[in-house]
């Protein structure tokens, strides 16, 4: 019976030293496995990156745009009151979006019976448009468009003199000073921009228009401020549409090597 108990005894010992022995190499081969594959996919992944680095960028068509806005000839003609001058350009970064500039001056008079006064100033505008349309080639730019834009409008008023009824008595009169005023708004916009000629485009351009410091006019806001448009509104709206010429030139192809 002992002897039977010690045969058994190491049975089971030899049969646990074996099995641990076994699992100890099934592991340590699964490591260097997992550590191989592992090595294997980080290299490759250097390698891709390392040639992507190399690989030459493709050509790629700048363009810049100026343009007039035609509407405000009209608009001049039909309120001689209100006198403005509008140019705007815009330069095509990579992908969708465009880089825009504006600027313009204005002028605007009052002439009642019972207030006169006359307004000058200029603006300037910065910030972005993005197009909804798919390019169809690397020379294509016509776009429909969203954008905001950062307004800022410096100006003059002059002195306004006013004339005041008095049912009870004789009308009364009296001057206000003029006042230099600096106006900022935020627009946002949409429109589009078609090529119907070689280089040149025509398109419209819808506004909102929101004051961000409409508290600077303490007496009397100017009936109209050269890009804005009337002074004693916080929120307008605006259109204007552009004749433009646009300029294009290709970049080289460069391959970046990598030290």
């Amino acid at each position: 019976m002992n002897v039977r108990l010690i045969l058994t005894a190491l049975l089971v010992t030899l049969t646990i030293v074996v099995f641990g022995q076994e699992k100890n190499i099934v592991t340590d081969s699964t490591k260097k496995a997992v550590t191989n594959v592992d090595s294997t996919k980080l290299s490759q992944e250097i390698a891709d990156t390392t040639k992507k680095k190399n690989e030459p960028k493709p050509p790629y068509t700048h363009q810049l745009r100026v343009g007039f806005d035609i509407s405000r000839i009209a608009f001049n003609l039909m309120y001689p009151s209100k006198q403005a001058y509008e140019v705007q350009a815009d330069y095509a970064l990579r992908g969708k979006l465009y880089f825009a500039a504006e600027a313009g001056l204005g002028s605007g008079k009052i002439d009642y019976s019972n207030l006169k006064y006359s307004n000058t100033g200029f603006f300037v505008k910065a910030g972005v448009d993005n197009s909804i349309l798919d390019k169809l080639t690397d020379s294509d730019f016509d776009m429909a468009f969203i954008g905001a834009r950062y307004g800022m409008g410096v100006g003059k008023r002059s002195d306004a003199t006013y004339i005041v009824t008095n049912l009870f008595g004789p009308p009364v009169s009296g001057t206000i000073p003029g006042q230099n005023f600096v106006v900022h708004w935020g627009e946002l916009v949409a429109g589009i921009k078609v090529e119907f000629l070689k280089h040149l485009y025509a398109g419209y351009t819808m506004r909102g228009k929101f004051l961000l410091n409409s508290g600077v006019f303490k007496e009397l806001a100017p009936n109209y401020i050269p890009g804005y448009g009337k002074g004693d509104k916080t929120v307008v709206f605006d259109f204007n549409f552009y004749l433009s010429y646009a300029v294009q030139w290709k970049s080289k192809s460069k391959a970046v090597t990598t030290k």
